[in-house]
């Protein structure tokens, strides 16, 4: 009798230390911090903007490229349809996540401390390793609209007379961010 009142009582000390040990992390399961959601949400949004901005730039310049009529026009689309891409956010670095999730694009993908701007006429952008010319795509502050609508400040830079803000319309499609439309604020 003892030793079944003392096996009971063992079962209801560890059963109640487990309960103990383990309810913080059951309680962490069942509630999500919406700070860390909200962050992932704007990296996810951020993501869907530079993309729209890098695959525009891409079918723009190819099709420039293919559509120039003498080779004064094909001299300035080759120059113009850029092969390495940098990306900022909120004028720095964008992270390794965010970088690799554009590794699809067909250009080199890089985030803005691998650029400098050129002190040269126009003051382009060039890949500060090998010195060639490129792009730098933004996507900045993020205005929350609804749980699935967003506006996003953005642009982009190449030099001193190719650049331009955009505010971009940003919704939540099948569980993706898409952008729903672009409207150009200032073009330079």
């Amino acid at each position: 009798m003892i030793s079944l009142r003392y096996n009971t009582l063992s079962c209801r000390v560890l059963s109640f230390a487990v309960l103990v040990l383990c309810l913080p992390t059951l309680a962490l399961c069942q509630n999500r911090d919406p700070v860390h959601d909200r962050i992932a949400e704007e990296e996810s949004i951020r993501e869907a903007v530079i993309r729209k901005q890098m695959e525009d730039w891409i079918t723009q310049g190819d099709d420039s490229e293919v559509k120039a009529k003498d080779e004064t026009e094909k001299s300035i689309a080759k120059v113009l349809n850029f092969r390495v891409f940098f990306v900022s956010i909120n004028n720095q670095d964008p992270s390794d996540t965010l970088v690799k999730g554009l590794q699809d694009i067909h250009r080199i993908v890089k985030k803005v401390s691998a650029s400098e701007i050129s002190k040269t006429q126009r003051t382009p952008v060039v890949d500060r390793v090998t010195g060639q010319r490129g792009i730098i795509f933004a996507a900045d502050k993020i205005r929350w609209l609804r749980d699935d609508a967003v506006r996003v400040e953005g642009g982009y830079y190449c030099d001193g007379l190719c650049a331009a803000g955009i505010v971009f319309e940003v919704g939540r499609e099948g569980g993706k961010w898409v952008v729903k439309s672009k409207k150009l604020q200032w073009i330079s």
